[in-house]
């Protein structure tokens, strides 16, 4: 695990949101090596079904994955207001997320934002205290409801220009 992790605009810290863990025996399908980290999150190919927890992150960053499985990691077919490249690297070469239901990409100032992870009401009162608005925005319901491990689930963006927080819930 001395190689350092790829970076990725739109999910800057896809460890500490649990989608790439450590693994130090799991090989990568893309490029056959054993690197230390493999991406346990989402993946949309028609003809490989098992690509969680089988693909290294540094295949995700360099799009290697993508092109050799035909897969995309983020379902893209929802967002609106970016441009073709930033729907691309999102879908190719960004970690996904897991949701309760169908994950959204937020978007603001015509650019993804950059998702910061799951958030119940403790994290909001505690590293995500700065995203209570935007969450009290997108739920209509007592925020303090709101579970990291259960349901209803909030999800934290942030715009990467404005640096707004953005933020959606969900559940099952």
């Amino acid at each position: 695990m001395g190689e350092a992790l790829p970076e990725f605009k739109y999910h800057p810290d896809p460890v500490a949101t649990g989608i790439v863990v450590a693994d130090p025996d799991a090989p990568c399908l893309s490029c056959n090596r054993i690197r230390g980290y493999v991406y346990d999150g989402p993946a949309y190919s028609e003809k490989y079904h098992h690509l969680s927890h089988s693909i290294c992150p540094w295949c995700i960053a360099d799009g290697s994955a993508a092109m050799k499985f035909k897969a995309e990691f983020t379902d893209v077919g929802m967002i609106d207001g970016v441009s073709d490249g930033v729907r691309e690297e999102l879908a190719t070469r960004t970690p996904g997320f897991m949701a309760w239901q169908q994950e959204q990409w937020m978007t603001c100032c015509n650019d993804a934002a950059a998702y910061l992870g799951m958030a119940g009401a403790k994290e909001l009162k505690g590293r995500f205290a700065a995203a209570l608005p935007a969450v009290k925005d997108a739920y209509e319901d007592d925020w303090h409801d709101l579970s990291i491990d259960g349901e209803p689930t909030a999800y934290i963006f942030r715009c990467l220009h404005c640096q707004k927080y953005l933020a959606y819930t969900d559940m099952a």
